[in-house]
């Protein structure tokens, strides 16, 4: 799916995204946003990922999010972390495309579905609403990606 290399653990009933093979300067930034920043629960990774979806098709100029470790920047082409707490003077900053911080984005909030099922945070007929609501959604950003070829 995504251009990236990437797996998830599971830790301590949590999802942990691990880019370490990604080649991705900084991408800790992400591991830790994810589930920090963007929390692991349903309504915030709706709310974010609508956010992020209006900034990729143009509807909205930016969106500025985080707070827990980093700010997050979003803008149409591309995504910027940057660390909140840096060591020394130079900023810690991650960037990377946007539609391939939503398809991490995406994989790993199926994978948060899918833990919140297995220990019965949510109910069967939860996890099938919120797969598929992600489906849906990720249909528009497909839609939007093919208009701009």
């Amino acid at each position: 799916m995504s251009k990236y290399t990437y797996r998830f653990e599971e830790k301590g009933e949590r999802i942990i995204i691990d880019l370490s093979q990604s080649h991705l300067e900084n991408s800790f930034l992400i591991e830790i946003s994810l589930g920090s920043d963007i929390l692991a629960n349903f309504n915030d990774i709706e709310e974010k990922f609508i956010a992020y979806l209006k900034v990729l098709t143009g509807e909205k100029e930016m969106y500025k999010g985080g707070g827990n470790t980093s700010i997050i920047r979003a803008y149409e082409n591309f995504t910027l972390f940057e660390s909140l707490f840096s060591d020394g003077e130079e900023e810690v900053i991650c960037a990377i495309e946007t539609i391939e911080f939503m398809k991490l984005l995406s994989a790993w909030a199926q994978e948060v579905f899918k833990c919140d099922r297995k220990y019965e945070r949510i109910s069967g007929e939860q996890l099938e609403e919120q797969m598929s609501w992600l489906k849906g959604t990720w249909a528009k950003v497909k839609k939007h990606k093919e208009r701009m070829r």
